[in-house]
């Protein structure tokens, strides 16, 4: 018996293809906690949570928010789509009760929670192995790469071209851990007008839909607003197909995000601006760049004629080259509880 722990849409999306397969070799339950909880309101202007339900519901004996009506002990296996114990989730208490091995996947690619003192922290304390995405990644002997399941079906879909992407991190309207924002200086430098009328493509942001955004969304439409320039654009926070986003994109400007991955996997131009993000295993990606005008511009043209990146992908992500990190992560599930 295996239990399925989903807390937050944008992280546990990476490891929904495995549910299939997964139920294959095992009776599947599901937990869900934090933005994924029946009981929480969802922040963004399409809630994810019916798509994961419509798809993937039919695979599960049971679906629940409630964490009291469960027996860990009867799970063999427990796969939480993080692994990080926080005051939402609180998987030390899941830990605490369960007799079986309990995986925690990444949350992220920055360094925050990739290094080894964060890794340390959570080995036997709150899971007993974490997946991570790639070998840059595996710091430890518990720490084993997976890739991005998720990104497997890319390599089915057709490049467009149909706009420029803008992946957006944090506003500059708002508190941000991080040195560069998406604010009217990053924009400018980011020179949207020359580039609309180069590409002639609209332009799309992304947005993150966020728990203390709830009540926000709107201050940040009319800080958009007052800080783009004056260019063909539209605002997206929820999609229910972030892939078609990705391969309908000509272009893709962001922070550094698991979402790039995707265009990155694909050979999609993606310029990652510095400082934006978490940078992790992106300091190893050649299209990362400072937030000046002319160093931007030079990379959106490098990356016009050399857009694969296959030493980064090879290095980042496990069964990133050939788009079959579903696989490799079933193997490990398979040889982890083998080994216990």
């Amino acid at each position: 018996k295996t239990l399925y722990v989903f807390s937050q849409y944008r992280v546990g999306e990476r490891i929904f293809p495995t549910i299939p397969k997964m139920r294959k070799k095992s009776v599947l339950d599901c937990l869900f906690l934090y933005q994924m909880s029946f009981d929480y309101k969802w922040p963004g202007d399409y809630d994810v949570r019916d798509t994961f339900l419509k798809e993937y519901s039919k695979y599960f004996r049971n679906i629940t928010s409630n964490k009291k009506t469960l027996n860990y002990n009867e799970y063999d296996l427990i796969i939480c789509d993080d692994n990080r114990d926080t005051p939402k989730t609180k998987l030390r208490e899941i830990y605490n009760q369960k007799t079986g091995v309990m995986i925690g996947c990444y949350h992220g690619a920055g360094e925050k929670w990739n290094n080894k003192t964060f890794f340390e922290s959570g080995y036997k304390t709150v899971w007993d192995k974490t997946f991570v995405m790639g070998k840059s990644d595996s710091l430890k002997s518990y720490c084993i790469p997976i890739g991005i399941p998720s990104n497997d079906c890319l390599n089915k879909y057709t490049l467009e071209k149909k706009h420029i992407l803008i992946i957006v991190n944090f506003l500059g309207n708002r508190y941000s851990p991080f040195e560069v924002n998406f604010d009217e200086k990053l924009f400018n430098n980011l020179d949207l007008i020359n580039l609309q009328k180069k590409y002639d493509l609209p332009i799309i942001l992304k947005l993150k839909s966020r728990e203390d955004e709830k009540k926000t969304q709107d201050n940040n439409l009319s800080y958009i607003k007052k800080t783009m320039p004056e260019v063909d654009y539209k605002i997206i926070v929820d999609t229910e197909d972030n892939n078609k986003l990705i391969t309908q994109s000509k272009l893709v400007l962001s922070a550094p995000s698991t979402l790039a991955y995707k265009s990155i996997q694909l050979g999609i131009p993606t310029v990652l601006i510095k400082g934006s993000g978490q940078l992790g295993n992106f300091g190893f990606y050649n299209g990362l760049v400072k937030n000046n005008k002319q160093l931007i511009s030079d990379k959106i043209e490098e990356l016009e004629k050399k857009p694969y990146d296959k030493a980064f992908i090879k290095k980042s992500i496990a069964g990133g080259i050939e788009f079959n990190s579903t696989n490799v992560m079933i193997k490990q599930i398979k040889k982890v509880l083998n080994d216990k």
